[in-house]
């Protein structure tokens, strides 16, 4: 038996864990692309709309849906374009939940955070603060958490806070089913070896 040095088995153990957890199939990607086009659904105690600055502002118990998507929070802001264009969301909460669905299961994403951004033209949601973020049985908690949404990236830690110092990250990578064995990962995927 060949014996490996740490940190080739972590990166291969991660890069594997990444290749089964965040494919990008086509089905998927246009399921976002058509969600998009669905109309969204807000319900809140009160709403403040400014429509010169393009921003709209729903506070208490807000719950938010488009399409699979949703977020619930204790104030929801959108600053949109022309009132039609949706530029970024921001929820905040103690905490603000994210929730995607998928026909998959095992690509359900879920998080949640002090405050949660979504900035759409790079489909990007950003988790801020005792941040934590789930897809399938996998899961990353860390002080700030991005998901690139169109790319199914996920990033954490230092690399991403604004101060450059902000805490380490926690992740939990589920063992695979036994559908591995035959190539096949717990979501269904197809796996290539190294």
């Amino acid at each position: 038996m060949k014996w490996v040095k740490w940190p080739v088995i972590v990166t291969r153990v991660l890069l594997l864990s990444a290749a089964f957890t965040w494919p990008t199939l086509a089905a998927e990607e246009q399921q976002i692309k058509t969600q998009r086009d669905e109309p969204i659904y807000i319900e809140s105690d009160s709403l403040s709309i400014d429509d010169t600055k393009g921003i709209s502002t729903y506070q208490g118990s807000v719950s938010f849906r488009q399409g699979t998507a949703s977020l619930k929070s204790d104030t929801l802001t959108i600053y949109s374009r022309n009132r039609q264009e949706i530029e970024r969301i921001v929820a905040k909460g103690t905490p603000a939940h994210f929730e995607q669905k998928s026909a998959d299961v095992s690509k359900n994403a879920s998080g949640e955070a002090l405050n949660i951004e979504y900035v759409a033209p790079k489909s990007l949601v950003v988790f801020d603060g005792q941040a934590s973020f789930r897809q399938g049985e996998n899961q990353f908690t860390g002080n700030r958490i991005e998901y690139d949404a169109d790319k199914k990236v996920v990033r954490a830690g230092k690399s991403v806070a604004p101060d450059g110092k902000s805490g380490r990250v926690k992740i939990v990578i589920q063992p695979r089913s036994a559908n591995v064995d035959s190539g096949v990962g717990s979501g269904g995927e197809r796996a290539t070896q190294p």
